[in-house]
């Protein structure tokens, strides 16, 4: 009888899904330790992010709001049919090729921290997601393992009814180092501060660098190429305001921040907004007499490769987000923040909604991540 050598069977289960894998881990100690060692993690990582399974690890997080308050008693539907949900959160699979959403898993959160009011989704990456509750409170979170950590309060601690002032955040991955990252900056009129949070040494630390120019019309920051990034508009010179767009980033890695260049185009008129699509940094302009402009900067921090990937003209749609293309080329969209759909760039219309609120007041949020095995207890 022919047996498996132990280099094929690890090829064998770095192709397997993270669900799969977690039921294996009980097959035997050899298989238990192989899982969960943190080598393998990070091989079955680059596995799920290469360009052959980018779409097939894709997981969809949808998180329903009313007003600024996150909520947990109400269900989005699908295809007309209620979807349960969990203290204000579900995960779902991306296949919006085929106009289907599968439920990954009804309970996706096993702690009550994520029921409070006041909690958002700061970003997404390799599997982690970062959620803030309130301004002080950050937590982290493998939906795929259920591994979920409370961080440590900042250094400089906000209290709402007296803090008047900014707040920017986001979270990454700063390969360097091997590190994830949570970065809060907090200003006001006279005081500026950024703090970044460090996984491996679950401490924060308080950098001494304040943000460069303006004011951000967004305050969460995108994750593209190990920097974070804000869009601003609104650029003070003396008591006057230059109107031009900019774009602000922080680097990870160097821990300052930077200016990345937009296009002449996206420099004049309303701010952009700024997502990620096909990993790279992309800006959604809006304007009442032109419509939807999405554009996507297809050579990181290279002015000219900005390009314009669709034009809508204006319509009765006020609000579209792009977040991610489609298995067939297309551009998944979020409309007016209550309903998601495909944008079919060979017709040059919107189609397919599938998951819509269920009432007037309610709205969603969306981010992507992809199923991994990454341990937050590796890195404390």
């Amino acid at each position: 009888m022919a047996y498996l050598t132990q280099e094929i069977i690890e090829e064998i289960l770095l192709r397997l899904p993270v669900k799969s894998l977690i039921r294996f881990k009980s097959v035997c100690k050899q298989w238990f330790s192989l899982i969960t060692d943190p080598k393998f993690a990070k091989l079955h990582l680059n596995q799920a992010i290469n360009k052959e399974n980018y779409f097939n690890n894709k997981k969809l997080l949808v998180s329903i709001y009313r007003g600024n308050r996150a909520v947990d008693a109400v269900s989005p539907s699908v295809h007309g049919q209620v979807v349960s949900y969990y203290n204000g959160m579900v995960c779902m699979d991306y296949e919006f090729n085929t106009s289907t959403y599968t439920m990954v898993s009804h309970n996706v959160v096993a702690d009550s921290h994520f029921r409070l009011f006041g909690r958002k989704v700061v970003g997404s990456c390799n599997g982690l997601i970062c959620v803030v509750h309130g301004f002080n409170t950050f937590y982290l979170w493998n939906p795929s393992t259920r591994e979920e950590k409370t961080l440590p309060d900042p250094i400089v601690v906000h209290l709402g009814r007296v803090f008047h002032g900014h707040l920017l955040q986001g979270f990454g991955y700063d390969s360097s180092t091997d590190d994830y990252k949570v970065i809060r900056c907090s200003y006001g009129p006279s005081k500026h501060t950024t703090e970044v949070f460090y996984l491996k040494t679950n401490s924060w630390r308080n950098i001494h660098q304040e943000f460069p120019i303006g004011y951000p019309s967004q305050s969460l920051g995108v994750f593209v190429n190990t920097a974070l990034h804000w869009d601003v508009d609104k650029i003070y010179d003396g008591d006057r305001v230059n109107p031009t767009n900019r774009v602000v980033s922080f680097d990870l890695t160097e821990e300052k921040y930077m200016e990345v260049p937009l296009s002449d185009e996206l420099r004049t008129g309303s701010c952009p907004t700024l997502g990620v699509l096909g990993g790279d940094l992309s800006s959604i302009k809006r304007d009442s007499d032109d419509g939807h402009q999405v554009w996507r900067m297809k050579e990181y921090g290279i002015k000219d490769s900005w390009t314009k990937l669709i034009k809508i003209p204006p319509s009765r749609i006020p609000s579209l987000f792009p977040f991610e293309y489609t298995k067939d080329g297309d551009i998944a969209v979020l409309l007016n923040t209550k309903e998601l759909a495909i944008y079919n760039s060979r017709r040059g219309a919107v189609e397919n909604v599938n998951l819509v609120v269920p009432k007037s007041n309610y709205w969603y949020r969306v981010d992507l991540y992809e199923e991994t095995l990454i341990s937050l207890n590796n890195y404390s």
